[in-house]
């Protein structure tokens, strides 16, 4: 029931974000308001608001580019809150506004629009962040975003003019050094035993490594003159020789 209730929160961030993209589009293209004059301009006081408006908008005279930047927002968003939810709304913003940021300061001097960094830095923080905590079913959703957006590693590139590849790398950056930060933070993998003891200062109690000096109790006794023939222990096919001296010079007689 509580897994539900959480998924259902972070079903409900990632379709309102989705929500808010959309409908930002839609007024744009619908009202012919160039809202790209609102993104992110390097370097210039205008531009400073595309910190904010940036990952909102998108081109209208291209409907690929918000239809490619919906389906994984929506995802990579919804398994931040997931299984990141005690930490899931500082990663978020810290990755929104480091990404917008460093791209106002160190971008191309061109508008910069989109999602795509705020991409980028979510998938980067849940690949290193799955692999730092050695959970299962963390590292399973770092393997399930390589699988699904592996591909995307070559944005970070410029291949393409009108590609904010700057948006793409510093998003991929920012998610990288916040799992860094936020590497002990969060769902942490289950201790072992021994573990827990050697934290408590408590030996360990392992019987495969326990050795008992003390002489067992069903041990063979010792062969002495007193009991010169130990009786037949567990084999009763064991067949034992016992060598007496004769009080003269001579060969040895062998008893059986």
């Amino acid at each position: 029931m509580f897994q539900s209730h959480i998924s259902r929160i972070a079903f409900r961030i990632a379709l309102t974000m989705l929500f808010v993209m959309w409908m930002v589009y839609l007024i744009d293209v619908g009202f012919e308001l160039h809202l790209y004059k609102y993104g992110i301009l390097p370097r210039k006081t205008e531009g400073l608001v595309g910190i904010i408006a940036a990952p909102f908008l998108h081109s209208p005279v291209d409907f690929g580019h918000i239809f490619n930047n919906s389906i994984p927002a929506f995802v990579l968003t919804w398994l931040l809150f997931y299984h990141y939810r005690t930490i899931a709304t500082q990663v978020f913003l810290l990755i929104f506004f480091l990404t917008g940021i460093s791209m106002w300061m160190l971008a191309r001097d061109s508008y910069h629009i989109g999602m795509s960094g705020v991409i980028y830095g979510l998938t980067s923080f849940l690949v290193l962040s799955g692999f730092f905590r050695k959970n299962m079913r963390v590292a399973a959703v770092s393997l399930f975003v390589i699988f699904i957006y592996g591909s995307m590693i070559w944005g970070i590139f410029p291949t393409a003019v009108n590609i904010s590849w700057e948006g793409h790398a510093l998003g991929f950056f920012s998610g990288i050094i916040l799992a860094v930060i936020y590497k002990n933070k969060g769902p942490q993998p289950q201790k072992l035993l021994y573990e827990i003891q050697e934290e408590q200062g408590i030996e360990p109690e392992d019987e495969y490594w326990k050795i008992d000096d003390e002489k067992p109790e069903n041990s063979t006794p010792e062969i002495t003159e007193e009991n010169p023939i130990p009786p037949l222990q567990h084999d009763p096919l064991i067949i034992q020789y016992i060598y007496k001296k004769k009080e003269t010079e001579g060969d040895l007689d062998s008893e059986k």
